[in-house]
């Protein structure tokens, strides 16, 4: 990865996550429920889960340079659109605006940086990506956290916009690789890369698998405030510290797989390691549930770092649109986790909302073990 795709994925993860650990803040002056300000994030998650089908068809027609240039531009002025007016309505349409420009920049990177390695590098490669997207999860939270901590929310959200801006620049100034033309994806060539090598299980796993992680940290602000009522906005972000396993799964997935013999059983590996760990977060003690998030995380981005590289294999001339059915698919299940497990959390509490993001979970992985036996034979 080059030194220009590292620093946009991590604005571009900074701005995707950092209002989740102030949610708490901004719902008290703001004056809204926890469901309401939880749309801060729905917002953004919404077009994730749609748009990506969009831009992998544009990637077939556009440079992934002039996407990324004019994707990033519109995420700073977002961001800076969201720090300076202190409004609900506003607030919500600036994130709704950041959910409509990242799956823009998401399947950009993940189709150039694909694009450029050679098979041999191709889990290496995307593994190197996924950490740096899980250091964008993680610092975007610990810095609007610390921020809002030690000096004012929207310091930060001023540098992230100025940052994504700059940026902007700079890819206007990459250069530019010529295009070999690509036929138009038609609906049938959707269906066809959807049943392509079992990918339809393996993309609804991952629904199931980012269902699960939004809907668990989404709410997870909220539990802390529970068992310590007086901690900070510093303090629950280090709770996300749990990211930083995520580093650790994803580039160790090489191995994990050379030691289980394939791909697909880590995948399994890694939501088993996955649902267990949810059963820690009902320990009503902070310290567990901060060391559960490390084992919550470590399962996850194993499974997200493999399935990443794995969709990445096929020599279809569309991998921009299979890249954006992963990254749809992947978000949709975010939408629904950011939104439905807080309507729960609001009429039954803690373990009613656990039990039902475990269900999801368990739906995942039989997905998963689903695609480890179908993937060999390569159709749905």
């Amino acid at each position: 990865m080059s030194i220009r795709a590292v620093i946009t994925a991590l604005l571009a993860y900074f701005s995707l996550y950092a209002p989740q650990p102030l949610l708490p803040r901004l719902a008290d002056s703001l004056a809204v429920s926890e469901s309401q300000i939880a749309l801060l994030m729905t917002a953004t998650l919404l077009p994730l889960g749609v748009a990506p089908l969009a831009y992998g068809a544009l990637l077939g027609r556009w440079q992934t340079t002039r996407v990324l240039c004019a994707g990033t531009a519109g995420l700073g002025v977002a961001a800076l659109v969201f720090m300076a007016v202190p409004r609900y309505p506003v607030m919500l349409a600036a994130r709704l605006a950041q959910g409509l420009l990242l799956p823009a920049v998401m399947t950009a990177l993940m189709t150039a940086i694909a694009g450029r390695a050679s098979p041999e590098r191709l889990q290496r490669v995307m593994s190197v990506y996924v950490a740096v997207t899980i250091v964008g999860g993680f610092g975007g939270r610990l810095l609007a956290g610390s921020a809002a901590t030690w000096w004012d929310w929207h310091v930060f959200f001023l540098a992230l916009g100025l940052g994504l801006i700059a940026s902007a620049v700079w890819w206007s100034r990459a250069p530019q690789r010529a295009m070999e033309p690509r036929p138009a994806p038609s609906w049938a060539g959707v269906r066809s890369l959807w049943c392509e090598g079992g990918n339809g299980y393996l993309f609804t796993a991952i629904f199931c698998l980012f269902f699960v992680f939004v809907g668990l940290l989404n709410y997870l602000p909220f539990r802390v405030k529970a068992l310590a009522p007086a901690a900070t906005e510093l303090q629950i972000s280090l709770l996300y510290a749990g990211y930083l396993m995520g580093i650790v799964s994803a580039l160790g997935a090489p191995r994990v797989i050379r030691r289980l013999g394939g791909r697909a059983r880590a995948v399994v590996l890694g939501y088993v390691i996955y649902c267990v760990a949810l059963a820690g977060t009902l320990i009503p003690n902070l310290w567990a549930v901060f060391a559960v998030v490390f084992i919550f995380c470590g399962g996850m981005f194993l499974v997200h770092s493999i399935a990443s590289a794995e969709v990445n294999r096929s020599q279809s001339p569309h991998r921009g649109m299979i890249n954006g059915l992963y990254v749809s698919s992947y978000y949709l299940g975010g939408v629904l986790g950011s939104y439905l497990p807080g309507l729960v959390y609001e009429r039954w509490g803690w373990t009613s909302t656990v039990a039902v993001i475990a269900v999801v979970a368990l739906a995942g992985l039989v997905l998963s073990q689903r695609y480890a036996r179908v993937s060999a034979r390569g159709a749905c």
